[in-house]
Parts: structure tokens; C-alpha cells; sequence
């Protein structure tokens, strides 16, 4: 630290008035003692000088009756102790109270001001970017998590988006959220290092419900994904909840298996958190089944991971699909096939059903890839059927010092044996869309929701068109 830094010194123009007021009181008692100091040596005085000396008693109690005013959080009675000690002790004393009573009102103002700021008041809407987005177990019901540090509860019944409750409990911008059954079936993750469980069952919600967590666990670093196994019934007791969290301080990136109690008590049963075995923090994660339940997981590096989620040396094998960032994916409903989607502009379907993983199809864009989902009857290349929907864009930062295109954050939908485009939306974003959701019983023949850093939720049908808006258009 610096002297400057250091430095107790006050600028003048810093003083409140009453503090000002003090420092010319005590400049004449100063010069009045220093006057008597004088006439104690034998100097003659002059009749002015005379007269302040006289004055003395008049000038100490006026400084007395500054001291009582100036701020409890002063430093003059320190710095100007030759002065205070021909006070009359009774001032002092004074000066205390007050300063204790000054005190006490500023702490009650911070508790006041605190209360303030942590009072929660029903959302409408997020305030902030939208990260991610999970479907209730009654299909009704969307839930968003927002950098705005609140998850929202969406009902579906009309064409305009409602919330129905607010969950708040976090304490920085949450930012992944996944969504099952029971007091403890939503969960959500984020900047704040913890995991929190929350009541899913939207039945129990009434429109305008402020929701508190119902249980919680310390994760460490940022959460960034959470995937409920879908393998487990929803009415066991203990269900497995994978988590991926980024580096945040001394916590490093890690992929965690969790087995969640039904009064949601957690036990880590798997961390990967070694970097010889865990190429950093993991952007997306999904369950696939086959002959051996596997967790899948996509790099920054470009790569995907395949993990045994219940064995202490849990890596099966790593595909090299991308040159660039794989931010999102997706598995078809069969479980056979996964699908990626990377910063390089494209999107990349895979066979997981044989070790090998052949790349089967290669789903190519103009811009850079967030997001991916899938039809109901989806299958990728020839012979395929079905649809593949895409998303991404310019990230905020680079939108503002380089060109984009006008559609550069639609979702396109492309016929999943050819790649051509099917479709796309309209108008539905005016920043990066974060993730895309397949509702597939939603609408005639299925549907998407997607959120994007513009802070909205959108619902379209495969076809383009909005089904459901939190605006009104």
C-alpha cells in the first residue's frame, strides 16, 4: 500500500460544516494559550491581546458546544487533544454518547438498506441475460435462470407467457437449471458455488409465489450445467443428478455425480477435477443409456467426453469433433445418436451406440453455434428423418465492434438427412440465443423454447412460427 493510500490526511473540502466550525474554534484557543505563554515569561501584552486571553472561558465553552455537534465519525477530537483536554469533562462524555447514538443509526440505516436490497418482490419478467432453460414434469411449465440471480416459473397456458412464482435464493447470476418432480425436483446452479433444490411440482404454485430453496449443497467454483438422470423413476428414493462447474478461485473445474435423497440430502458419489483427465471446465452434459448408463460432456477444446458415472476411474473415451468450443448438446430420443454444437459454425451428429463414435453428419451454419436441439423423430444422414434445430451468434462483446448478420440470432431448422434449411424464426431474438429446449408435445408436430442474452423466452413451432412470447408481439 502506498503512503497516499495510508495517509490519514483529511482535505478541507472533505469537513462537513460542523467540523470546520470546531477547527477555527480551537485556532483561537490555540492562540490564546499561546498568548498566555507569553505573559508567563514576562512579555507585556497589548489591550486586544489582552482581551482575547480574557475571552478564554467564553471561547472554550463555544468549542465545548461544537464538540457536541460535530459526526460521531470524526477524527478532530484525536487530532487537536491538546485543545479537548481544557474541556470540561462533561463534554467529552457528551461527545461519546452522541457518538454512540450516531453509531447506531448508521448501523440501523446499513440493516435498513440490506433488508432493502435483499427483499424480494414477484418478477414478471428477468431483468438480465437468460442461460438456460428446463420443462416441468406436467409439460405446462417452462423454467428459465437468469444472470438476473432468480429462476422463474413460466406457465404455457396462453399465447403471452405468465410467471407464476419466483425463486430466489441465490446470491449471483444463476445459470444452469434443470427441472423433475417433487419438493426437491427443481435444481439450480450457479455463480455463488451452490446447488439449490426447489419445489417442482407446479400444482403446489400459485401465481405470484415468492419460492424459498428447500435444500441446498456447497459445489464449489461456477456452476454452469446441471442434468437430472433421466434413468431414474421418478418416484425412487435417491436419484442421480450430474453438475459441471467452471474454475473459481482455488476450486477447479470439475464434472460431479450426485445421489440426491428424496428430502434432498446430496452425496458426491463421482468428482473429476484432475486436469490430466478433465481438459477444463465442461459446457454442456447428457445422460445416454445403451448397455451401461454414460455420461457425455462437451470442451472448450473441442471435444467431447464420454464418462462412466459410477467408477473411480470414470473416462470411457474423447472424440475430437471441432475446432472450436462445443457449447451445447443434444441426444436424440433413442439415445443413439448425439448431436453438437460448436463455435466453428457447425454442428456435428454422432453414433454412440459402438465405440468408435463415427461422425455421421456434419450440420453446417454461418455463425457461431450455442445451441442445439432435436425432433422427436430425429436421425441424421441418409436415410434420416426429422429436424435439427440450431442457435447461437456473435457474442454480446463482439456485437458491437463487428458486422452481423441480419438474422444472426434466429434459430433455423435444417431437415435432418439433407442439412438444407427447413425453416427459421422471425424476429425472435436481438442477442446470442444461450439454449435451445425440444418440446416435442408441444404444438402440432412438436416444438422449441429458446432464451437468449436479450432476456427473453420464446416457444416456436417447427415450422417458425412463435407459439408462446413473455412479450407481447
Amino acid at each position: 500500500m502506498s503512503w497516499r493510500a495510508e495517509s490519514t490526511f483529511k482535505p478541507s473540502s472533505k469537513l462537513v460544516d460542523e467540523e470546520k466550525e470546531f477547527l477555527k474554534l480551537v485556532k483561537k484557543v490555540r492562540d490564546i494559550v499561546k498568548l498566555e505563554e507569553k505573559a508567563a515569561k514576562g512579555e507585556a501584552l497589548e489591550t486586544l491581546q489582552q482581551e482575547k486571553v480574557a475571552s478564554k472561558e467564553k471561547v472554550l465553552k463555544e468549542v465545548a458546544a461544537a464538540a457536541v455537534k460535530l459526526p460521531g465519525e470524526t477524527e478532530l477530537f484525536e487530532k487537536n487533544a491538546d485543545v479537548i483536554d481544557l474541556l470540561p469533562s462533561g463534554t467529552l462524555k457528551a461527545f461519546e454518547k452522541k457518538k454512540q447514538q450516531d453509531q447506531q443509526q448508521r448501523d440501523r440505516r446499513a440493516r435498513q438498506d440490506m433488508e432493502k436490497r435483499e427483499k424480494v418482490e414477484f418478477m414478471t419478467h428477468h431483468e438480465k441475460p437468460i442461460v438456460d432453460i428446463a420443462l416441468s414434469s406436467d409439460g405446462k411449465h417452462l423454467f428459465t435462470c437468469s444472470k438476473d440471480k432468480y429462476v422463474l416459473c413460466w406457465s404455457m397456458k396462453d399465447r403471452l407467457l405468465q410467471v407464476v412464482a419466483t425463486y430466489a435464493g441465490h446470491k449471483g447470476a444463476v445459470f444452469a437449471v434443470d427441472a423433475g418432480v417433487g419438493p426437491y425436483g427443481l435444481v439450480s446452479g450457479g455463480a455463488d458455488g451452490e446447488v439449490h433444490f426447489w419445489q417442482a411440482d407446479t400444482s403446489k404454485l400459485r401465481t405470484g409465489d415468492i419460492a424459498s430453496p428447500s435444500a441446498k449443497l456447497s459445489h464449489g467454483g461456477i456452476v454452469r450445467v446441471l442434468r437430472w438422470c433421466p434413468f431414474d423413476a421418478p418416484d425412487c428414493k435417491e436419484r442421480r443428478l450430474a453438475s459441471a462447474s467452471e474454475k473459481l478461485v482455488s476450486s477447479p473445474p470439475a464434472i460431479c455425480v450426485w445421489r440426491v435423497g428424496d428430502r434432498g440430502k446430496a452425496e458426491c458419489i463421482v468428482r473429476i477435477d484432475d486436469p490430466k483427465v478433465l481438459p477444463g471446465k465442461a459446457n454442456d452434459l447428457r445422460w445416454g443409456g445403451g448397455a451401461m448408463v454414460k455420461l457425455f460432456s462437451c470442451h472448450d477444446n473441442g471435444y467431447v467426453g464420454v464418462w462412466n458415472p459410477v467408477s473411480a476411474e470414470p473416462l470411457l473415451r474423447t472424440c475430437k469433433l471441432h475446432s472450436a468450443p462445443i457449447m451445447s448438446l443434444a441426444l436424440a430420443a433413442d439415445g443413439s445418436q448425439i448431436v453438437t454444437a460448436s463455435h466453428d459454425q457447425t454442428c456435428a451428429a454422432v453414433d454412440v451406440t459402438t465405440r468408435e463414435m463415427p461422425k455421421l453428419m456434419v450440420y453446417k451454419a454461418n455463425r457461431p453455434l450455442n445451441a442445439v436441439c432435436l425432433s422427436a423423430d430425429f436421425k441424421a444422414g441418409a436415410g434420416g428423418a426429422g429436424t435439427l434445430v440450431l442457435a447461437g451468434g456473435k457474442n454480446a462483446r463482439e456485437v458491437t465492434t463487428e458486422a452481423t448478420l441480419e438474422d444472426e440470432f434466429e434459430s433455423k431448422m435444417l431437415d435432418a438427412a439433407t442439412g438444407e434449411e427447413a425453416g427459421s424464426t422471425t424476429k425472435a431474438h436481438f442477442g446470442p440465443v444461450h439454449r435451445l429446449l425440444s418440446l416435442p408435445a408441444v404444438g402440432k408436430g412438436g416444438a422449441f423454447g429458446s432464451v437468449s442474452e436479450d432476456g427473453t423466452l420464446k416457444v416456436h413451432g417447427l415450422d417458425g412460427r412463435t407459439l408462446h412470447s413473455d412479450v407481447i408481439e
